[in-house]
C-alpha cells in the first residue's frame, strides 16, 4: 500500500493520464490544423448558404468559423470536447467507485486505519487530478500546432476561461457516476445516470436547436451551462460556475453521507 489513498489512485491510473492526454492532444493538434481550410475562398459563406437548420446542433454557427478564437471554441471545445471527456469522466469515475468494489479493493482500504471519509474524499481529489493532467495535453496539442498556423491566435486571457470552465465541466461530469457509484455500489445504476446525465445533455444540446419541443427542456443540460462561444467572447457567467460547482458539492455531499452508512461488501 502507498503513503495515501491519493497516491495510490493516480499510481493506478497513470497510464489512463497518459494515453486519454495523448490523445487529447492529437485533437487538439488536428483542429489547430484544420482551422486554414475554413479559410479558403469561400468556403464559409458556402456553408452559411447551404446549411440546412437542423445541422446547426451539430456544426454550430458558421458564422464562428471566421476568427480562430470562436472557432476553437465551437468546433473544440463546445462540439467534440464536451463528448469525448464525458466519456471519459464516465469510464473514471465508474473505475474509482463501483469498479473498485467489485475488485475488493475498496474493501481492503477500509480494513486500514483510513476513515471513509478520508477514503472518498482522496479518491476524489486523485480523480479530479487525473482530469486536469489529460487536459494539460489537450493544451500542448493546441499550443504545439498553433505557432505554425497562419491566423491562429488566441488571448491568454480567453483560453484560461475556456480551460477553467471545461476544467469544471469536467469535473461535475466525474463526479456524476463516482458519487453514485460510491454511495450505492450498484454499477448499472451509476453508469446509468451516468449516461443519462452526461450523454443525454449532449443529445438535448446537440438536437435542441432543431427540434422545437426540446428547445424548453434544454435547460436540463448539463452543457447549457458551458457555453464555450460566449466564455471566449465575454466572461465566465456566475451562474454557470454555480450550478456545475453546487451540482458537485451536492454529489460528493450525499456520497460522504451514504457511503458511512453502507456494507461495503
Amino acid at each position: 500500500m502507498m503513503r495515501s489513498v491519493f497516491a495510490k489512485t493516480l499510481y493506478d491510473k497513470r497510464s489512463f493520464m497518459l494515453g486519454w492526454g495523448i490523445g487529447l492532444a492529437a485533437l487538439g493538434a488536428l483542429m489547430v490544423s484544420f482551422y486554414p481550410a475554413m479559410h479558403q475562398d469561400g468556403t464559409i459563406d458556402a456553408l452559411v448558404a447551404n446549411m440546412p437548420e437542423a445541422f446547426k446542433g451539430l456544426i454550430g454557427n458558421l458564422e464562428d468559423l471566421r476568427s480562430f478564437d470562436t472557432y476553437l471554441a465551437s468546433q473544440l471545445f463546445d462540439i467534440r470536447l464536451t463528448l469525448i471527456v464525458g466519456i471519459m469522466a464516465i469510464v473514471l469515475g465508474l473505475s474509482l467507485s463501483v469498479a473498485d468494489e467489485e475488485k475488493g479493493e475498496l474493501r481492503t482500504l477500509l480494513s486500514l486505519p483510513l476513515s471513509r471519509s478520508r477514503v472518498v474524499r482522496q479518491k476524489w481529489l486523485g480523480m479530479v487530478t487525473v482530469l486536469l493532467v489529460t487536459l494539460l495535453g489537450l493544451a500542448a496539442g493546441i499550443y504545439g500546432v498553433m505557432p505554425f498556423i497562419d491566423g491562429a491566435s488566441i488571448e491568454p486571457q480567453q483560453m484560461l476561461r475556456l480551460f477553467a470552465m471545461t476544467a469544471l465541466m469536467m469535473v461535475a461530469c466525474g463526479t456524476i457516476p463516482f458519487a453514485v457509484g460510491i454511495a450505492t455500489g450498484k454499477r448499472a445504476l451509476a453508469t446509468g445516470t451516468a449516461v443519462l446525465a452526461i450523454i443525454g445533455s449532449f443529445i438535448l444540446s446537440t438536437f435542441g436547436q432543431a427540434v422545437d419541443w426540446l428547445t424548453d427542456y434544454e435547460r436540463l443540460s448539463l452543457l447549457h451551462y458551458f457555453p464555450a462561444v460566449e466564455i471566449v467572447k465575454g466572461s465566465i457567467d456566475l451562474v454557470d460556475v454555480a450550478v456545475l460547482g453546487g451540482l458537485t458539492v451536492l454529489l460528493l455531499a450525499v456520497a460522504f453521507v451514504r457511503f458511512r452508512q453502507r456494507d461495503v461488501a
